[in-house]
């Protein structure tokens, strides 16, 4: 059996989880339900903004409600949905209830995934889980006891994973979780790329880790997976390696390109790398609504394929080109002001 994939994005051993397939597919909506958690991983890559905060996040942006994930959802066009945290089972009793709106707005194929360190996973939480129709459990089994969760998530009807990080140094460890994990019959192994960020820079950098792959991954971490999955080239059980560019390049990228294809304004152009683009005039005469939305006072959305025809058919006040993000945030990649009567 051959490893496939591509070692700066993913290597494989087997067939992807459901949860990562529609992940690459850039369907599945990231579900932050609370930061809450009882372990303090020198790793986590939570940024402090959320970490032990009770804050909801539907991909990036900070929802108020359960419906604001139904929204987002249909904003991309989302096939499903991953659930993390902090640990979710924390927050059980929203998780079950969004797990069974999604299901009802969606239908029983909206596929549900969720992350915990199975510390909180009694038989009770995870019946309820498995009722309300999680399909997939990812365990990051911080402590041997933790383990104890896996077996008991498997006498219900979803299917159960572990997910760590690819710990320079620590194959020995990983080779035995995962012998373990297949002799009990766990289905799959993620191991991501450590990442290095604001909030874990100081305690990866005292263990001398730093950054040597894309904007974020430790330096050695791909080569710890890498020598973990060539171990189990021949076993049945997934053994899965996602890096730090496919999580802050590709995937991110294929969310945002699905999102522009479902809700991107016939006004907005885009760029390869999943950014709108779109034009804001400001002019004193009549715009024809049809070149695109008027959005405040004298001031027009347009396609900023013709804005020279606009140039010279109006008198513009101001006339720039705005790069954004298309999630709910709109968050403002660049700016460029090509005609402006206005004092700086």
């Amino acid at each position: 059996m051959t490893i496939s994939g591509n070692p700066e994005i993913t290597l494989y051993n087997n067939p992807l989880p459901k949860g990562c397939e529609l992940c690459r597919l850039g369907s599945k909506l990231v579900v932050f339900i609370s930061g809450e958690c009882g372990d303090s991983c020198y790793y986590c890559p939570v940024s402090s903004e959320r970490f032990n905060k009770n804050k909801m996040f539907a991909n990036e942006a900070e929802v108020s409600n359960l419906m604001d994930y139904i929204y987002e959802a249909y904003r991309m066009g989302a096939l499903g949905a991953g659930i993390t945290g902090g640990d979710p089972i924390l927050a059980i009793d929203k998780v079950t209830s969004l797990i069974r709106i999604f299901k009802n707005e969606f239908g029983e194929k909206f596929h549900v995934h969720l992350y915990t360190s199975g510390r909180y996973a009694t038989n009770d939480a995870l019946r309820e889980l498995s009722e309300v129709g999680l399909d997939e459990i990812r365990f990051h089994p911080l402590k041997v006891e933790y383990r104890e969760a896996l077996k008991k998530a498997m006498k219900y009807d979803m299917d159960v994973g572990i997910e760590i990080p690819s710990i320079p140094g620590e194959e020995e460890k990983i080779l035995e979780l995962i012998k373990w994990a297949e002799k009990e019959g766990v289905k799959f192994v993620n191991l991501n790329e450590l990442e290095l960020n604001e909030r874990n820079f100081f305690q990866l950098n005292s263990r001398g880790m730093n950054v040597s792959h894309g904007i974020t991954g430790v330096k050695g971490s791909f080569e710890t997976a890498k020598k973990v999955i060539e171990e189990f080239k021949e076993s049945r059980i997934t053994v899965h390696y996602c890096s730090s560019v496919y999580k802050d390049v590709v995937e991110t990228r294929t969310r945002f390109l699905r999102t522009i294809r479902v809700s991107a304004k016939p006004y907005e152009d885009f760029t390869g790398e999943g950014t709108l683009i779109r034009a804001i005039v400001r002019t004193n005469q009549n715009l024809d609504i049809l070149y695109g939305e008027k959005i405040g006072d004298n001031v027009y959305s347009v396609f900023p394929g013709i804005t020279d025809e606009l140039v010279k058919k109006l008198d513009i006040d101001e006339l720039k080109i705005v790069e954004e993000h298309p999630d709910s945030r709109r968050l403002k990649v660049s700016e460029k002001v090509l005609k402006s009567n206005f004092e700086p």
